[in-house]
């Protein structure tokens, strides 16, 4: 789904990356925060709390940079898997183990670890993980907040 977006022969080359990302966090705001799909890739360490506690816009700033530094990475691990499984790749979800378990290599669950684990480094770069999760939930019930984390990506990628 992604791949036929992205390749539209009307796209520019500034667009290109900015729709990957919208899609992206689309994926990432559609889910648990990291998971390894076809569609998205999003990661649930802890179970976040579903308060309604305001989100600052530096919060905003570090879940778009955690997001952004996370994609290159879910990229790669998702190609190489790809390989291994000739194009087939199950979901991933690395708070549930067994999902990675069903990957049919050593190397293949290997990747998904490693993958997961530098998810997760980077997430606590940015925010802690229960909170990058609680602004993922946040954002799925508020069409501003969305905006607002759309926003800020687009910022950061004209700005990189």
């Amino acid at each position: 789904m992604i791949t036929s977006y992205c390749n539209h022969p009307h796209l520019t080359r500034f667009s290109r990356p900015l729709i990957v990302t919208a899609l992206t966090t689309l994926g990432l705001l559609s889910g648990f925060i990291p998971e390894l799909s076809r569609q998205s890739l999003t990661l649930d360490f802890t179970h976040a709390v579903h308060a309604q506690q305001a989100v600052t816009e530096a919060e905003i700033t570090n879940y778009a940079k955690a997001v952004l530094a996370m994609e290159p990475l879910r990229q790669v691990a998702y190609n190489e898997i790809k390989k291994i499984v000739n194009g087939n790749i199950p979901d991933i979800q690395c708070h549930r183990s067994e999902t990675i378990n069903q990957l049919p290599s050593q190397e293949a669950r290997k990747i998904a670890n490693t993958y997961c684990n530098q998810a997760l480094a980077l997430v606590n770069n940015y925010l802690t993980p229960s909170r990058f999760n609680q602004i993922t939930r946040l954002a799925e019930q508020d069409s501003n907040l969305r905006q607002r984390i759309q926003t800020k990506l687009a910022q950061l990628q004209e700005s990189s």
